[in-house]
Order: structure tokens, then sequence, then C-alpha cells
């Protein structure tokens, strides 16, 4: 008995294979088909049989009823911001337009669980505002104080400290493992729930504390943008890039408590070196990329040091230890430490059982072995 030939969409099935963005021959050795087998689905020649159709869908990244639609659903593509970074030759790559697709369904249903509330008052601001000022007023909005950043003891506590309190606000952060040598985080703004998102992969938390407070900067100026992995990048060669380098530095590090340390420890205009970046790095819980931009920007380094220490600072990365086994927490912790707990909550007390599931890539088993309280009296 020949096997049953799934009624697929050609048109949807074209759309899917585009919008994934493998190169060929990567896709049919993925799905195990031939080429020309590919080529019949697009064309509406061939139709995949039951098995190929989920493979399809799993390598694919995509729900079964999409196939199905009438026509491909243009308004999923990925905005041209996330397509072409500013002032960058290269795309993101395939792995990462999902994790982009999936961050933006996430947001969109906390964004229509929030509907009814107020819009997002974070300040707005542009190129041509003052970077400092904007980050002065920015901390304000978000009730950041010195002492509240002393208590920050270690790289990981700051990155969890301004998460925490991005969060608190209304900001959804999350953390995603997008990959090496890739996106070192994406920002979309909305109304009701503006998004950052950091690379967990290989970063440090002194990284991924930067990449929040960058792209915070691209949500004060309402743009949506993909930053790629900085190695190699100019970070003074693209304007809404470097305004929120700067942005991001006068966050972190605001100029007078810079200024303070600088006068501990002696440093002249122009003359700030390797240990002083070390210094900043130790005081603020941030990177040694980031506190060589502070430096530069204050004044206190030439931009020659930004190269130094792009080289002397480069991240080795990490290889897997076949003989460590670390077993994977379960599916639902794995999606709280991924979106947030406050995210998670409101998905699946808002939107309808189905949806919420599809949403947060969970099961109802995965749900029950949540905290009590966690689905706002939903039954699952």
């Amino acid at each position: 008995m020949a096997a049953r030939a799934i009624p697929v969409t050609p048109q949807v099935v074209e759309w899917a294979l585009n919008e994934d963005g493998r190169p060929l021959p990567e896709l049919p050795q993925a799905i195990r088909v031939e080429v020309d087998t590919l080529d019949g689905w697009t064309s509406g020649d061939a139709k995949p049989t039951g098995t190929q159709f989920l493979r399809m869908v799993e390598v694919l990244k995509r729900p079964r009823a999409l196939f199905f639609l009438p026509r491909a659903p243009a308004a999923a593509s990925l905005p041209a911001n996330f397509r072409h970074p500013p002032g960058e030759d290269r795309d993101v790559s395939a792995g990462a337009g999902r994790l982009i697709r999936q961050a933006r369904r996430v947001q969109a249903a906390v964004s229509w669980a929030r509907r009814d509330k107020a819009r997002l008052d974070l300040p707005r601001a542009t190129v041509d505002s003052a970077p400092e000022t904007t980050a002065e007023t920015v901390l304000r909005w978000l009730a950041v104080t010195p002492s509240d950043r002393v208590a920050w003891r270690s790289p990981m506590d700051t990155y969890r400290g301004w998460r925490a309190a991005l969060e608190s606000r209304g900001v959804l952060v999350f953390e995603l493992p997008i990959g090496n040598g890739d996106v070192r985080g994406f920002s979309a703004w909305d109304d009701h729930a503006p998004l950052i998102v950091t690379n967990l992969t290989s970063v440090s938390p002194a990284a991924r504390t930067f990449t929040l407070a960058h792209e915070l900067g691209h949500l004060v100026t309402r743009q949506d943008s993909a930053c790629l992995d900085p190695d190699g990048v100019n970070p003074f060669a693209v304007e809404i890039e470097r305004w929120c380098e700067a942005f991001a530095g006068a966050f972190l590090m605001p100029r007078d408590e810079v200024r303070s340390l600088a006068r501990e420890r002696g440093i002249g205009d122009l003359a700030a070196d390797l240990e002083d970046v070390k210094a900043l790095m130790s005081r603020f819980g941030v990177s040694a990329r980031a506190s060589a931009l502070r430096l530069i920007d204050l004044g206190y380094a030439p931009r020659t040091l930004y190269g130094i220490v792009l080289d002397v600072f480069r991240a080795v990365p990490r290889t897997n230890d076949p003989s460590r086994r670390i077993s994977s927490p379960p599916r639902h912790e794995v999606r709280i430490k991924q979106y947030g707990l406050g995210t998670v909550e409101t998905v699946l007390s808002s939107l309808p059982q189905r949806d919420a599931l599809s949403v947060m890539r969970l099961t109802v088993k995965d749900v029950r072995q949540m905290p009590e309280g966690m689905t706002g009296g939903q039954s699952f």
C-alpha cells in the first residue's frame, strides 16, 4: 500500500523553506529527501508522506497547521531590521531567525494580555539626544540607585539585578540559546510589551549585561534591531549602534561614578590602560569591551584601547566534555529561565489553553509540574 500523501499547500511549503534561510543542500539533507522531492512539494507536483511531513515540521520548527493554510502568512516574515542588522552585510542565521520569531510570538501574546493597561512610559529619545542625559533619565525612570548596584556582588548578580528592574517596569527580558558567533541580542518595540533578548550561549553575564543595556537603547529610540556578535565589528561606524553603545556605557557606568574612580586611580586624559579597564569591570560588573568604550567616551583613553581590549580579552570558545553529562532541567523550568516567571504566568493565565501551550511550547504535563497558582486558575 502506498504511503498516504499529506495535502500541504505548495506556496506555504516554499515560504517556510525560504524563511528558514538554510542553503541547499542543507535542507533536503535535514529532512532526508532529495532536492527534486522538495521541488515537487513547492511546485505542487508531489506531496510529502506522513513521515516526511513530520520531519519537515520538526526541521523547520513550524506548527503543523501552518502547512494547510490557503496562502503563506506574509506578516510573519522577519522585518528588515532583523534580517540585515545596521551596518552589516551578513544576515542573521536561520537558527537565530527562528528564535527571533518565537520570541516575538511570546511578545505578541503578552502584549495582547496587557491590551487594557496603559502603554509603557519608557522615556523616548533619538540619536540626536545626548546619551548621557538620556541614560540619567532612564535610570530615574527605572529607580535603580547606586546603593542597589553596590549590593550586586558579582557580574551575575548585576545581570540579574538589571533584568529584574526592567521586568518590574514592564519590559520583557528573554535569554535564549542563540548560538556562538551569531546574534548577541535583539530588541523589538511594543507599546505594551517592549522586548529585549540576550544570547545565553557561551556569553558571560558581564557581556549579557552590556547587551541588555545596548538593546534598551534601541527601545528608547523605538527601533527594532538584531545586533550581531561584536567581534570584528567597528562600534564607531554606524550612528545608531554607536549611540546605543554610548547610552549603554552611561547607563551602566554613570559619569560621576567613573570620574570618581578615575580620581582614585589617578587616570589622566587619554592615559587609561588595561588595568583601568579591569577596575571598571570590577566596580560595575560589566565586560572589558564595555569598560573600554566608556573610558574612550569620557576622554580617559584613545580609541586604540578598544582594539587592544578585543585582542587581550577575546572569549575562548567553550568545548563540550563528553565525560561530563549534565542532565537537562524540566521544560517548564527552562521556559521560566528563558522568558521570565512573569511572562510565563501572563501567557498561561490569559490565553486559551491550546494557544498558551503553543506559544510557550509546553505540554499539559509540563504545566502541571509548575508551582501552584501559576496558571491563574486556568485548568490544565
